[in-house]
């Protein structure tokens, strides 16, 4: 038996998607064209094209010429965050977090390179951006970029974007405020267009659409940077034939996800809290705040996390680590550091992550294999 509890990581594609994606792929094997070409088949393409983005920006509440279609969230991360930086070019503050995804957080570097002052904004023990603490440092105006994750990808917690947004606005109107939204939409309800922000980053393949398809949603004034110079597809930042095929299949994946948010998150809450019920007393929530429904993360102490993961792979069990595994070595995560944890304790984490074919059958076998993992991996820490 396999059981797949990895969600957050990659969701597979739903099933509506991958038969719609395979028509598609049908269509442009016999009909092939390229949606910058002029003749009717082009024509075709460009129409579908826009569809796509029309429905995207339907689902996300803003306007379809603020939709950049791209590889995902973590190229929209790029192209939105190193713009900002470039277009700026002098002195103010770059303002984020230590619970931000890498490809988020690493930009901050590049804006320590031009000459902005890094501020890293606390995180409370539940994992959640201090509001107050944000306040007082955009009191002066002089956060000239921000850029917050809506959804913690590791956590799960649930962000206070709007607040976050209405003190940066109050302190500097002309902010530029950048969300990471990849574990947001599709799971929590979302609107560009209500947040007030500038620019949000998507990935497909978090709501049951294909890898390598993403989203920058940018307004028409953003600056954005590209290091393709080419065509001038998508707003002169992506040049390059786009992928309609992608494109549509994001759109129909978000748009489906969106339709059913709250009978999913109802569903998705109850076999989190089945888990819990059952769960192995030697293991507990890391936080006690509002999370995305489809994660839920879990503190197993000074257990090695390599040696438990392994454990609940043999037992036919998909899960992640909450630290960062790279090359075989474990790292303590970032994001539990950051709420006030001890390095020690920052190393051993369980994320379990939910999705449309979790069922409660695979929630009993997590819990069933979870106790003999444990003991595992607690034998190995002794030796």
């Amino acid at each position: 038996m396999s059981v797949y509890l990895d969600y957050a990581a990659s969701a597979p594609m739903l099933e509506e998607v991958f038969e719609s994606y395979v028509e598609d792929l049908r269509l442009f094997q016999t009909e092939a064209a390229n949606p910058s070409s002029l003749h009717l088949r082009g024509r075709k393409m460009r129409e579908l094209l826009e569809d796509a983005r029309a429905q995207v920006a339907t689902s996300l509440e803003c306007d379809a010429a603020e939709v950049i279609f791209t590889s995902g969230a973590t190229e929209s991360n790029a192209l939105a965050l190193s713009g900002a930086v470039e277009a700026i070019k002098r002195s103010g503050i770059y303002l984020s977090s230590k619970l931000e995804h890498p490809a988020g957080a690493k930009h901050a570097l590049r804006a320590s390179e031009r000459g902005m002052e890094v501020v890293w904004a606390p995180v409370n023990s539940d994992g959640c951006v201090d509001v107050s603490s944000v306040q007082e440092i955009a009191r002066e105006g002089k956060v000239r970029i921000a850029s917050f994750m809506a959804v913690d990808n590791e956590i799960g917690t649930v962000q206070p974007i709007s607040d976050l947004v209405n003190v940066l606005r109050a302190s500097n109107p002309d902010t530029t405020i950048h969300c990471d939204a990849a574990q947001a939409v599709g799971k929590i309800p979302f609107s560009f267009k209500s947040l007030g922000l500038d620019a949000v980053s998507i990935s497909a393949h978090k709501f049951g659409g294909p890898v390598g398809v993403g989203a920058l949603i940018a307004k028409r004034l953003y600056p954005l940077r590209s290091d393709r110079p080419g065509g001038g597809q998508e707003r002169d930042v992506r040049s390059g034939t786009q992928n309609v095929a992608g494109a549509r299949a994001l759109a129909h994946a978000l748009r489906i996800s969106v339709s059913r948010m709250e009978e999913e998150s109802k569903r998705l809450f109850s076999l989190r809290n089945l888990l819990l019920a059952k769960l192995d007393n030697r293991v507990k929530p890391t936080t006690q705040a509002q999370t995305s429904p489809h994660i839920l993360h879990l503190s197993t102490g000074k257990c090695p996390p390599e040696v438990l993961l392994m454990a609940m792979d043999q037992a036919g069990i998909a899960v992640s680590a909450g630290s960062a595994c790279s090359a075989g070595v474990a790292r303590p995560s970032t994001s539990l550091l950051a709420m006030g944890y001890p390095e020690e304790l920052a190393m051993g984490s369980l994320r379990v992550s939910l999705g449309s074919g979790t069922t409660v059958e695979d929630i009993e076998a997590f819990n069933l294999a979870l106790g003999p993992a444990l003991d595992v991996a607690e034998r190995f820490s002794k030796r």
